[in-house]
């Protein structure tokens, strides 16, 4: 008779589980959304303005409806860097400075906007470590730094009211997450 397959995995690790990974817990959407706005909607790694994911869909959306026939590239659900080149590189997303692989917390202390490539980039990787390889350059704009960028965050509120019928759970956790601060 053979050993069940759970007995057989522990066997050969010496009678021990193998530790898994505690859960990251899910982020709430007004959580997201406070990060975003208290670091003004710029990745704190590298300084440049970050674009809000849902905005570039119901815009493509938009789009679409107006001229049917258009190719377009501006969302894609896996962020594909054919199909989503501007979030591929600046799609908004919250960081954990300290990694929580690391055992760093889910606090918001811990949390900070990050584009999408300096958080694949950084990984798991301390800030520290992360900024001394990629140290930020920050941008020289002739008139200074952004001061009203929202990340595309009131287009979507805009065009979420408009195509409400096409959106999803997600969709109207962050339309609401938007309107309720």
């Amino acid at each position: 008779m053979t050993e069940p397959l759970q007995n057989r995995r522990t066997a050969d690790k010496g009678g021990v589980l193998p530790r898994r990974a505690p859960q990251r817990p899910n982020l709430s959407r007004a959580l997201q959304i406070r990060i975003f706005r208290r670091d003004k909607w710029l990745c704190r790694y590298c300084l440049y303005p970050v674009v809000f994911p849902p905005a570039m869909k119901f815009l493509q959306q938009y789009v679409l409806s107006r001229r049917p026939s258009a190719k377009l590239a501006y969302w894609s659900f896996a962020w594909r860097r054919d199909a989503s080149p501007l979030l591929d590189v600046l799609g908004a997303v919250v960081d954990h400075v300290e990694p929580f692989s690391g055992g760093g917390p889910s606090e918001e202390s811990n949390l900070v906007t990050a584009c999408y490539k300096c958080n694949v980039t950084k990984s798991s990787t301390e800030k520290a470590v992360f900024l001394k390889r990629h140290p930020p350059r920050r941008i020289r704009g002739k008139y200074g730094e952004p001061e009203q960028w929202d990340g595309f965050s009131t287009l979507f509120v805009i065009l979420f009211e408009d195509y409400r019928s096409a959106a999803t759970r997600s969709e109207l956790a962050w339309y609401e997450a938007l309107k309720g601060q």
